[in-house]
């Protein structure tokens, strides 16, 4: 089963998760002729002008219906031990690691969380995201670069913030994770 997650609407477009932009039909040919590319570029119904400008154009610059998401590419180039990396060991390392009483219905339920959130990423197909992630956290500690504490919707995730991403524990501040990955 494949989970989709929603778009972002806007206000004369809709944003997809995979990269690609929905045009209202009376807005996409505006766009075009600011001399904006059409590649990723879908509108949500083919109306007779845009059907006139589908024919003056090459068929990989016809502006289509999108009818389905993309998988995301994810083969990245990071160091093997990452892309081998067991996620659910990693997690369940760094909440020993944390200062959660071990012996608590807190840590019960923060493992508990882990598993629910690695169920939604796995779901979504972002696994290798989150190794990357955790590969990009590691190295900016490793090099003691300085990164933010995190913003926006992220900040529901308590895996993020298990990995380093961001300061904010969800758990504690009743987060739902569902806001960040929009299901």
């Amino acid at each position: 089963m494949r989970v989709l997650l929603n778009n972002t609407k806007l206000q004369d477009r809709t944003l997809w998760y995979d990269g690609d932009s929905t045009l209202k039909s009376d807005k996409v040919l505006q766009f075009v002729q600011l001399g904006n590319d059409t590649e990723g570029l879908f509108v949500d119904q083919l109306t007779d002008d845009i059907k006139q400008f589908n024919k003056l154009v090459s068929t990989k610059d016809q502006i289509k219906i999108k009818e389905q998401v993309r998988d995301l590419d994810t083969e990245w180039n990071i160091p093997q031990e990452y892309k081998d990396l067991d996620l659910v060991d990693y997690l369940i390392d760094k909440l020993y690691a944390s200062e959660i009483d071990k012996f608590t219905i807190d840590f019960d339920n923060r493992a508990q969380r882990i598993a629910t959130e690695l169920q939604l990423y796995k779901e979504l197909n972002l696994e290798n995201v989150l190794r990357t992630i955790i590969y990009i956290i590691n190295t900016l500690d490793s090099k003691k670069v300085v990164w933010g504490v995190g913003r926006g919707s992220s900040v529901s995730s308590y895996i993020l913030y298990l990995i380093g991403v961001h300061d904010v524990d969800s758990v504690l501040y009743e987060l739902d994770v569902k806001d960040f990955l929009r299901i």
